[in-house]
C-alpha cells in the first residue's frame, strides 16, 4: 500500500472528507482510542468544538513512516 493508496481509503473511510479525527482513526486502525494521541502527536489540527480534526494527507504520510520503521 503506497500513500495515495492509504489517503483514499482513509477519506473513503469518512465520506470524502479530508479531515479525520481520533475517534475515527481508532475506527479505521481497529485499535483503542488510546492508541491514537502518540500517532497524530505533533501534526496540525483543526479544533472544532471538542474534537481535533487531523488533514487526512498527514496521517496517511505517520502511518507510512511508522510502517517503514517497523511501528
Amino acid at each position: 500500500m503506497n500513500k495515495q493508496t492509504l489517503t483514499q481509503d482513509l477519506k473513503a473511510f469518512v465520506g470524502g472528507a479530508a479531515f479525520i479525527n481520533q475517534t475515527q482513526l481508532a475506527r479505521y486502525l481497529r485499535r483503542s482510542r488510546g492508541f491514537v494521541p502518540d500517532l497524530v502527536y505533533g501534526l496540525d489540527y483543526l479544533q472544532t468544538g471538542k474534537e481535533k480534526k487531523y488533514f487526512i494527507p498527514d496521517i496517511a504520510e505517520r502511518l507510512m513512516d511508522a510502517r517503514n520503521i517497523g511501528g
